[in-house]
């Protein structure tokens, strides 16, 4: 009962933040402009951390056009133009102002959006069939040697998100201290790698058209960083949720906010880090971006209810098990990827806002299939998570599916979801015994590999090369 509760409040508090969302999509464009930045110096340090407040008239009856209602397969489908051919439009149309800034009708359905794996491939298609263009000079990601590039990811990024946990906490203060504690436990104690941040803020520098430094001193950029905080808002409420719905003890290598505090804390504080995003998305002030970071608070909800309801028969489709990982997992990095493209000023079809948005899929993908292979193979004390988490949950992963292609025994033990005494145990030991593991793993550096194919179609750069070496660090973490 209490994970059917929470689940109803998940998808409740991302509709909310969507409504939210709408509203400021409907409001005229003057009503949408918020105070500048007294020092666009620092990575996302401007007015989003003044307190909360409304944005927008709005009409009562505005709506998101992003919320359909899906079935069991994730079938209803926000919406994305298949038209992915365009050039590199730069600023185009509408006047100047704003340091070169579009300006875009506030209105919606401008945008005909589409997930992204109706763009891009999904699985690796037959080797005749691949008709990917490769280049003498295209780099072949090897998880035996060292990265690509001399470079470290982390470290070009840090500067750029050294201010972040101080200023994050400010966005996500609140007047009732359970609240605020709860909201801000992964930006202070457990705040990991700040993973997504860090690859916007290499996005955002990979795809602006003047020298590094000169970019980081421009009001794009500066959106750029607040679209960072925004993605890790949206990533942390996500966590906070999930952990709800699973009963998860642990995570990041200390306790779940729920366990800490209580369900009801827990689903608040997920409730408000979404409200709180959705307000700082829409001061923004960019119609684009709004309606295409808010198909990730879709995506969020639709992962989840494909998780829970999808029909036996089809939990052995590899192909539906990486839709739900683009809705969960890849579908944020690759919205957040597009946006900051926009963010710096190119249009949504676009070859480097393209680029950007292949990119992230790919790599979110890559992302993801390791971890579930690290939910197999990996010790817990390493992963900061109980191992074998995935089949505690009912959920079968790339390397279960593999297993279970020739052999009818795991076929049986997935469609009822690891429920009987021992159905774990011998799914693990398909798994180790055979190359389970193995074909996810290539399954894995096909994905990390098209990634790196997207992002050099970016013009050279430092941090290009360090959205390269992302994908190397991918394929090889062990946690």
């Amino acid at each position: 009962m209490k994970t059917a509760t929470a689940m109803r409040t998940t998808a409740c508090a991302a509709c909310c933040g969507l409504a939210g969302v709408g509203a400021f999509l409907s409001a005229p464009s003057t009503s949408i402009v918020s105070s500048r930045n007294n020092n666009p110096h620092t990575w996302g340090n401007s007015a989003l951390s003044s307190p909360l407040s409304l944005v927008g008239g709005g009409s009562a009856n505005a709506r998101a056009s992003v919320c359909p209602s899906p079935d069991g397969d994730g079938e209803g489908e926000s919406r994305r133009d298949a038209a992915v051919k365009g050039g590199v439009r730069r600023h185009g149309g509408g006047g100047g102002g704003g340091g070169g800034r579009r300006h875009r009708a506030a209105t919606l359905g401008n945008l005909d959006l589409k997930p992204a794996y109706r763009l891009f491939d999904t699985v690796p298609p037959p080797p005749s069939t691949d008709a990917t263009a490769r280049k003498s000079d295209d780099i072949d990601l090897d998880v035996d040697g060292d990265a690509p590039y001399d470079v470290d990811p982390f470290k070009l990024a840090s500067k750029d998100l050294s201010p972040f946990t101080d200023t994050i906490k400010e966005l996500v203060e609140s007047e009732h201290p359970v609240l605020s504690m709860a909201a801000k436990h992964f930006f202070e104690k457990r705040h990991g790698k700040r993973f997504r941040p860090t690859i916007v803020a290499l996005m955002a520098l990979a795809t602006c058209d003047k020298p590094m430094e000169a970019h980081r001193e421009s009001e794009e950029y500066t959106r750029q960083g607040q679209l960072g905080q925004i993605t890790e808002m949206i990533h942390v409420a996500s966590l906070i949720h999930d952990d709800v719905l699973d009963e998860a003890e642990v995570r990041r290598g200390g306790m779940a906010v729920h366990k800490l505090y209580s369900n009801k804390v827990a689903v608040l504080a997920g409730d408000y880090l979404l409200a709180r995003a959705s307000v700082l998305l829409a001061r923004l002030g960019d119609v684009q971006v709004v309606e295409i970071m808010a198909t990730a608070l879709d995506s969020l909800v639709q992962g989840e209810i494909m998780q829970l309801k999808m029909d036996p028969e089809k939990l052995l489709d590899i192909s539906l098990y990486l839709r739900k990982s683009y809705y969960k997992t890849a579908s944020l990095i690759t919205n957040a990827c597009k946006s900051c493209a926009i963010l710096g000023g190119h249009e949504f079809d676009s070859d480097v806002a393209t680029a950007a948005e292949e990119y992230g899929y790919h790599m979110g993908l890559a992302f993801q299939i390791v971890d579930d292979i690290l939910d197999i193979v990996g010790a817990a004390d390493v992963l900061g998570k109980p191992a074998m988490a995935d089949m505690s949950l009912g959920l079968a992963t790339a390397p279960i599916l593999y297993a279970a292609e020739n052999a009818p025994e795991i076929k049986k033990i997935v469609k009822r979801r690891f429920k009987k005494e021992g159905d774990k145990e011998k799914a693990l030991k398909a798994v180790l015994d055979g190359d389970a593991v193995a074909r996810s793993r290539e399954l894995a550096r096909w994905h990390a590999q098209r990634a790196v194919d997207a992002v050099l179609r970016l013009p050279p750069s430092e941090a290009r090369n360090g959205l390269v070496n992302i994908c190397h660090i991918v394929l090889t973490r062990n946690k």
